[in-house]
């Protein structure tokens, strides 16, 4: 016999900004028991405020099993009053900033604009400030012949990405031209996604997250007609010039040329410490006017985005950009350990990436023998990743702006070893 109980508890309170968070003191020390504990106090904060709490409860041959998940209620940025041990736990005190206020799902009387705004707004987790870096790499065009008059657009592509990305102030971006993260097959719709090449290239170019892509279509639409004046012809138009002496002279007549254009991209985002797809999304639009581009004015450059085809595809890429943040905001930032000499430790993440004197970082390791998770079917192309081991506590002592030094509390490192930012211990003195 099943049984199944759904527990929802919505609750409306006055706001309390003090929660108190609990986790025992295990044998992973303080910095993973605090982690713990303001979980907890983050868990108290969403119940009292308004969260939602779905549990089920399961009995099958006289053994019970439950399941439970708090949602809800998003919970503000939060600071650490103080701490205490008491009966071997750790008990925090958090100051939480009120949630932000829920947008009602009602629909609501439509405003009037003149343009409407894709670009998703961004959410950030606040887990910490530090700038994970990313790699962009090529990004394929699907049907070549559609862009004789799209300049350098795959590298164009990838460095309105780095902007976008760099501007947003959560990452330090780089883009690697010519290199591809996967493969594109005539035969396959889907790309061949190839899990050790990502974890090679994240290793390679010394990043955390790689972002790849196809531009599925720039189709033309359509025609509409111009006066022409003099020889000047882009790819796709078409001119006719008036048999009359004077006007033929000047190379006076009609052009035609096209009325739209497409715009479809489809962005893959990967892990690059295991080598998982992250998220994968699919960004298109049409555009009308101005649609074929100058040769000597290509994607990134003003004379591109001042045509009507090139605002659709910045704003396109603005989007992309957004939604990688939104990807990958949530992950713990993670850097990989480049050298050790006897008690001092280097990683590849320094001042540019935020860091500071006193920071604490766990370590974990993928050891050279582990074996890839599978997923059920086993495919080399679905694997979900690598066991970590997990190691000591790396402490920040010195800041460079390319790298950090520091020391490791626990057990012996090598190059190769990562060093992860796992929780809000941040020292802010």
């Amino acid at each position: 016999m099943k049984k199944l109980i759904v527990l929802c508890l919505l609750c409306q309170a006055v706001w309390a900004a003090e929660f108190e968070g609990i986790a025992p003191l295990g044998l992973d020390g303080l910095a993973a028991a605090r982690v713990l504990a303001v979980q907890d106090a983050l868990e108290n904060a969403a119940l009292f405020n308004g969260a939602q709490v779905n549990s089920i409860a399961v009995n099958k041959a006289g053994q019970w099993g439950e399941t439970s998940k708090i949602s809800g209620t998003p919970q503000g940025q939060y600071q650490l009053l103080r701490e205490w041990q008491s009966n071997g736990f750790l008990h925090v005190l958090l100051d939480i900033a009120p949630p932000a206020p829920m947008v009602s799902s009602l629909p609501t009387k439509p405003v009037a604009s003149t343009r409407r705004n894709t670009a998703r707004q961004v959410e950030r987790c606040d887990l910490d400030d530090l700038r994970r870096k990313v790699l962009i790499s090529h990004f394929w065009i699907e049907h070549p012949a559609q862009t004789q008059d799209l300049d350098r657009f795959p590298e164009g592509i990838q460095i309105e990405l780095v902007r976008q990305l760099y501007d947003s102030q959560q990452f330090l971006p780089q883009r690697a031209p010519n290199v591809a993260v996967f493969d594109v097959l005539p035969q396959f719709v889907d790309p061949l996604l190839q899990p050790e090449r990502v974890r090679a290239l994240a290793q390679q170019y010394s990043v955390q997250f790689i972002v790849g892509g196809i531009v599925r279509d720039t189709t033309l639409l359509g025609e509409r007609y111009t006066l022409a004046y003099g020889s000047d012809l882009r790819p796709y138009e078409k001119k006719s010039v008036a048999s009359l002496p004077i006007l033929n002279f000047a190379q006076v007549g009609v052009k035609a040329v096209p009325a739209a254009r497409r715009f479809d991209l489809e962005l893959f985002v990967f892990d690059g410490v295991s080598g998982a797809l992250v998220n994968r999304h699919r960004i298109a639009g049409q555009a009308s006017g101005e649609v074929v581009q100058n040769l000597s004015s290509a994607l990134g450059t003003a004379g591109f985005a001042a045509t009507d085809y090139g605002r659709l595809v910045t704003d396109k890429l603005k989007e992309a950009g957004t939604l990688v943040s939104q990807d990958l905001s949530c992950i713990p930032f993670s850097a990989r350990i480049t050298r050790v000499e006897k008690n001092t430790v280097y990683i590849d993440a320094g001042y540019t990436s935020n860091m500071r004197p006193g920071d604490t970082l766990q370590v974990y390791r993928v050891s050279p023998t582990a074996m890839p998770i599978d997923s059920a079917n086993f495919a080399p192309t679905m694997r979900l990743g690598m066991p970590e081991q997990k190691g000591g506590t790396f402490t920040v002592q010195q800041v460079q702006p390319l790298f950090a030094m520091g020391k490791i509390d626990g057990l012996t490192v090598e190059p190769g070893d990562y060093v992860r930012f796992v929780g809000s211990e941040r020292n802010n003195d």
